[in-house]
């Protein structure tokens, strides 16, 4: 047997069920919370589409989705902004909200900084200092999506999905226990995550991943100098043998130790500094 859950809390109808049947709400939020928030963070790819009628408990407790026929999907770089930009509002580092923003190319680089980040201030403030269990992380999305709008964003549309998806999610939550917010159960994923992602050594781990990455682009890098120079100087071209030294190339084509190591070395130097 099955039973599917509604969001509005005057109608308690399948919640009693589920009491009746023999099962606690608040760790059926609990598996809820947790499903949805690995879906996201972990996966990057989540159910689009949950409202009540797709989701379902089986006799035996289990979560049961259904109508997979929207889904959403975020790369490593995404989630790394939606997590910086909500750990940014959450404690009031709107400085922090901006830079993202600004760094991932979301706002263009022309648009004032100070005024966006004084919008940003202007929808988290009103939710400080209240109760988890009274905020909507999907309608704080919402607001901070219309006011990255007016500062010209290009519409995200994997982070409008996500924003009505968490809307959804909530108010089935909520529907399950007023009183109880998803992300309050979610949060020693959340922090572990934060702790995997955006700590210190995910930051070493990102400048050492952009190093291979540089290291890797490098030969077409030169060539591609070497191109813009003969097309600007008429024809000069570097000796082949500097050539070679610079595209990092012994006989058997294998990139230069030194090389690898000097981009390497410069990624560690820029997380020391940072």
């Amino acid at each position: 047997m099955t039973w599917s859950v509604q969001p509005d809390p005057a109608d308690e109808t399948e919640r009693e069920a589920l009491i009746a049947a023999g099962f606690d709400p608040d760790r059926i939020l609990a598996r809820a919370a947790e499903s949805f928030f690995k879906q996201v963070f972990r996966d990057g790819f989540f159910h689009g589409d949950m409202h009540p009628g797709n989701i379902f408990i089986d006799g035996e407790g289990v979560l049961v989705p259904v109508d997979f026929g929207i889904m959403g999907r975020l790369d490593r770089p995404t989630r790394r902004f939606l997590g910086e930009m909500l750990l940014g509002l959450l404690t009031a580092d709107y400085q922090r909200v901006a830079d993202v923003h600004f760094t991932a190319g979301y706002v263009p680089a022309n648009q004032d900084k100070a005024a966006f980040m004084q919008a940003c201030r202007s929808i988290a403030e009103p939710i400080r200092g209240r109760p988890l269990a009274e905020i909507s992380v999907g309608r704080l999305l919402g607001q901070l999506f219309e006011v990255t709008e007016i500062f010209a964003m290009e519409t995200q549309p994997q982070l409008l999905l996500l924003q009505k998806t968490m809307v959804v999610a909530e108010g089935v939550g909520r529907a399950l226990n007023p009183s109880v917010n998803m992300w309050q159960l979610a949060q020693p994923l959340i922090e572990a995550w934060i702790a995997e992602n955006l700590g210190p050594q995910a930051q070493l781990r990102t400048a050492f991943e952009d190093g291979i990455e540089a290291a890797r682009r490098l030969p077409q890098l030169v060539e591609r100098v070497e191109q813009t120079l003969e097309a600007a100087h008429g024809g000069i071209k570097l000796h082949p043998s500097s050539l070679a030294a610079l595209h990092g190339h012994r006989p058997g084509g294998q990139l230069l130790p030194w090389m690898l190591c000097a981009v390497l070395a410069g990624a560690l130097l820029v997380v020391i500094i940072a």
